[in-house]
């Protein structure tokens, strides 16, 4: 197939455009794909620059798909397909930034599947990506589940349309999120069939759920020229550096410089996931949740706020000349080496973009 067929929408929300646009630059620069530029509830000074930005390259489109507030995520998706005439269907996140050229193993992966995914986030672990069959959420970061059923994941991916658009009609089942009472009856026994009746299914999980019981080919693999930060949209916010839910984050982070992170937010994970309540479930529902997957939603939660906090920091010091932030304890040292070493690779797009602030032009500002 032809990559330079495929055009990727990548939806923007608001107060992440003056830090992420600049990723669609490395996917211009190491793929031959276009790119929807998709404004979902921006504010006027986005919109433009969005606009302006895409008048730069004719591979790159506008839409503007909602002006005044945000809508789902699973519902602009089922616009944008809706709008989709191509053989593919493809998005991907707006924090999801190219290192290098993939184009030969797309090539290679959608010769042999119906739907392709990938884009681990950066701060995932094994149990992140792995859905256990007692765990009573299919969330977003599951690619697959443990006894060997392909999920398929929403970070990254491209759909066979022909295929896509035929079962989204038959089904009547879109992108968006859907809980256990609002499924379908015979849905039900479909989804009980293959052994993925939930509480609730995060973006596309439910359409993937059918599909894969309708037999549909899915392929996963987590690219090594991608890097997806993971969450930044969601939860970068204005707060502080780092999140700490209390005590024992802080002290976890911060004993021995940190060398007991990992043993320490293992406990402190569980005990806040005992403590809290699942947030989106009833009180009923919630006390289906065994410990595990109450620690793993405390992981996954911190381990995503953290990330998106750090990069924001790291993409404020590289616009003002500032020294770069401490990478943050997540407890999972692969992850943390990860979240180092594109810190360093988006300070190189930054440089190569002329985005970074110098000692000089800050002496100029200094003095106006």
């Amino acid at each position: 197939m032809n990559t330079a067929d495929l055009q990727f929408n990548i939806i923007f929300t608001p107060n992440t455009v003056e830090y992420l646009s600049p990723f669609v630059l490395s996917l211009l620069r190491w793929t031959d794909c276009r790119y929807r530029i998709v404004s979902n509830g921006c504010s006027p000074d986005e919109r433009r620059m969005l606009e302006d930005f895409c008048r730069n390259d004719p591979r790159l489109e506008y839409l503007l798909v909602h002006e005044s507030g945000m809508l789902e995520h699973g519902l602009v998706l089922d616009q944008l397909q809706e709008q989709t005439a191509g053989d593919w269907f493809c998005f991907m996140d707006s924090d999801i930034l190219a290192v290098d050229s993939y184009m030969e193993q797309l090539r290679e992966h959608l010769a042999h599947c119906d739907v392709f995914s990938s884009g681990h986030p950066l701060w995932h672990a094994d149990e992140d990506i792995l859905l256990p069959v007692s765990f009573k959420r299919l969330q977003g970061s599951y690619f697959a589940t443990e006894d060997g059923k392909s999920l398929g994941g929403t970070y990254f991916a491209i759909y066979y349309n022909p295929l896509l658009a035929r079962l989204r009609k038959s089904t009547g089942v879109g992108f968006r999120f859907y809980r256990w009472d609002e499924v379908a009856q015979d849905h039900r026994q479909t989804l009980q069939r293959v052994g993925l009746d939930k509480l609730d299914y995060d973006t596309g999980k439910l359409l993937m759920a059918l599909m894969l019981a309708e037999g549909v080919r899915f392929r996963s693999a987590d690219i090594s020229e991608m890097r997806h930060l993971g969450g930044f949209s969601a939860r970068a916010g204005d707060e502080p550096a780092h999140y700490y839910r209390g005590r024992l984050d802080r002290i976890a982070c911060r004993l021995f410089g940190g060398l007991l992170a990992t043993p320490l937010l293992y406990l402190a994970d569980t005990w806040y996931g005992i403590r809290w309540a699942s947030p989106g479930l009833t009180p009923e529902q919630d006390r289906q949740l065994t410990w595990r997957e109450r620690r793993v939603m405390q992981s996954r939660d911190r381990k995503r706020r953290n990330t998106a906090r750090y990069f924001k920091n790291v993409m404020q010091a590289l616009r003002r000349g500032e020294p770069m932030p401490p990478v943050p304890k997540l407890g999972h040292r692969p992850a943390e080496k990860r979240l180092q070493t594109t810190a360093q690779q988006i300070a190189e797009l930054y440089t190569r973009e002329g985005l970074c602030a110098t000692k000089a032009s800050d002496q100029q500002l200094a003095s106006r």
